[in-house]
């Protein structure tokens, strides 16, 4: 990859214009993206659940997804990092990659820096620079520095929008499935959490 075959105008940016940038690339390789997250993450999502049903706790897929998802967001990184040279990796690529694309830096991110509010600024600097422990920190610095604020915006805007749609997805979910199927746990909240017009007879 080579300075020369750079898609997007090399210029400053604002951290707010660099977010723009962002999310103008992930529409402009939205299927090259969707495609290999949707075929990594609907196996395990499924794995999850079936666990989760057959231990009786129905939180527990939720709460491991969002937990991995570090590994799964190498997937738009990674197509990313190829789009801004103007190149878009098949999905059979993308998912190849997996294997070995940011191994050394994923467990950091699966551990100590799971919550931290600029992962989505810093991850790149670890999963796509390369560089040595200390060249790394000294470029989170830089890189964090400026723009933490509105990374830590953005990191916020995102969980919420997220935990709306997964509110929105159970309730669609458990109302349409009659009361006595549910497991034990589901059934106890909605007997004593919900108002009585929303309880199943």
């Amino acid at each position: 990859m080579r300075p020369e075959d750079l898609d997007v105008a090399l210029r400053p940016r604002s951290p707010w214009e660099a977010m723009e940038l962002g999310t103008a690339l992930l529409r402009r390789h939205a299927g090259a993206i969707w495609r290999p997250w949707l075929l990594a993450t609907l196996p395990v999502l499924a794995l999850l659940n079936a666990l989760a049903w057959w231990t009786d706790l129905f939180w527990l897929a939720a709460v491991l997804l969002w937990w991995l998802k570090p590994a799964f967001d190498r997937i738009p990184l990674y197509v990313l990092s190829r789009g801004v040279f103007g190149t878009s990796p098949t999905t059979a690529q993308v998912l190849r990659a997996q294997w070995r694309f940011g191994r050394g830096a994923l467990a950091s991110y699966l551990l100590w820096r799971r919550f931290s509010l600029a992962r989505s600024l810093l991850m790149p600097v670890d999963m796509l620079e390369g560089t040595a422990a200390a060249q790394r920190r000294a470029r989170r610095r830089v890189v964090g520095g400026p723009a933490y604020a509105q990374g830590a915006l953005l990191t916020w805007t995102c969980w919420l929008f997220e935990f709306a749609l997964t509110l929105g997805v159970l309730a669609a979910v458990f109302i349409a499935i009659p009361a006595d199927l549910l497991p034990d746990s589901v059934r106890s909240f909605w007997r004593v959490d919900l108002p009585g017009d929303f309880r199943t007879s």
